[in-house]
């Protein structure tokens, strides 16, 4: 897969709700039309529909990791950065839920679609993970993380969940956008994850 020129590479992510969450999916010479491309140019760039998906998930993976770590003070202590990361994500996937077809099509699946999942393990699940046990072994916080054996299952729960609940509301009409939605759905998942430590430090 050949990177795109910014122009096309923006014309492209401008309309990846369409091409992701699509019902019929579009085929990449419906997506040429859609940004003012010729059939032949978006071959060129990208051999089938799967590079396409690969190239916009991968973007959005990218783009989703720079939105939460905007969203975090470094200097907070870890369960504070924890929620602030959760929070994030919730509202990114809230405004993309295209992407959360996208990653959900991607899990269990092949070739091209391998390169989706290793770019979100390395922009999001990753990162996830390292604040999970940051977190937990953090023993001064009022807030740690409960004894969970395995960072990655209460990565991939969270994220999962995430993807879900989104997904699930805007197929259901709803909005995922609402900022209540967002915040009960971040107090919720973290409900399970981070303890308070007893009032006597025990």
């Amino acid at each position: 897969m050949k990177t795109p020129p910014a122009d096309l590479a923006r014309r492209l992510l401008d309309i990846s709700e369409q091409v992701l969450h699509g019902d019929p999916a579009p085929r990449l010479e419906d997506i040429a039309g859609m940004v003012g491309a010729s059939r032949a140019t978006l071959y060129y760039y990208f051999a089938g529909r799967d590079d396409l998906l690969t190239y916009l998930l991968t973007a959005h993976a990218q783009d989703g990791a720079q939105a939460v770590q905007a969203s975090m003070d470094p200097t907070d202590p870890p369960e504070r950065r924890l929620r602030a990361m959760v929070t994030a994500l919730a509202s990114y996937l809230s405004q993309h839920p295209g992407i959360c077809a996208g990653l959900l099509s991607a899990l269990g699946s092949t070739g091209r679609m391998t390169d989706v999942m290793a770019a979100n393990d390395r922009w999001i699940a990753g990162p996830l993970r390292e604040l999970l046990a940051e977190a937990k072994a953090d023993t001064d916080g009022a807030v740690t993380v409960a004894d969970i054996a395995n960072a990655a299952d209460t990565a991939n729960a969270i994220l999962g969940a995430l993807l879900l609940a989104v997904l699930g509301r805007s197929v259901a009409g709803a909005d995922p956008t609402d900022a209540r939605f967002r915040d009960q759905l971040t107090d919720q998942l973290l409900h399970g994850v981070l303890t308070r430590a007893p009032a006597d430090g025990s």
